[in-house]
């Protein structure tokens, strides 16, 4: 067969973010506002923009507030590869060492007042993420998220 026979596939277009955090909540509205530009130029529908959001809160938020118990100051990586395909977000830090997804799934069946306290946003995570993974790699956190975007 001739190599000019064969379906040529165009290029995917990949879109890039990057984006350094000192270890404030302060520092939340502008990645959130950061992300929401981000998105409408990699065209993402609205629900996929609030999701992110959501999901990086979530963890930027504990992070904050559960890794760096003695107040030493920090720094939080957010970066973002989007492509047709997938989205591909990974936060990482250098707080204390803890994986966010050995926290158990809290039982949802139980009424509100009877439930443990916390687990519902890593819950959210791992609702709205198709994949996500934790690593503790050179004395940092690495959570990778894989969200897999549903056509407009």
């Amino acid at each position: 067969m001739d190599p000019q026979d064969l379906p040529c596939r165009e290029p995917e277009e990949v879109w890039q973010f990057s984006q350094r955090l000192p270890n404030t909540l302060e520092a939340l509205p502008l990645l959130a506002e950061a992300i929401e530009a981000f998105g409408q130029q990699a065209s993402w529908q609205e629900a996929t923009v609030m999701q992110i959001n959501l999901v990086l809160e979530e963890l930027v938020v504990n992070t904050i507030d559960n890794g760096y118990t003695d107040g030493r100051k920090g720094d939080i990586d957010v970066e973002i590869n989007a492509g047709q395909q997938a989205i591909t977000l990974r936060i990482t830090d250098d707080a204390d060492a803890f994986d966010p997804f050995s926290i158990a799934t809290p039982d949802l069946t139980q009424a509100i007042e009877d439930r443990a306290i916390g687990g519902l946003g890593i819950h959210l995570v791992r609702s709205y993420m198709d994949d996500y993974r934790y690593a503790y790699v050179n004395q940092h956190n690495q959570v990778t998220l894989t969200k897999k975007p549903k056509a407009s």
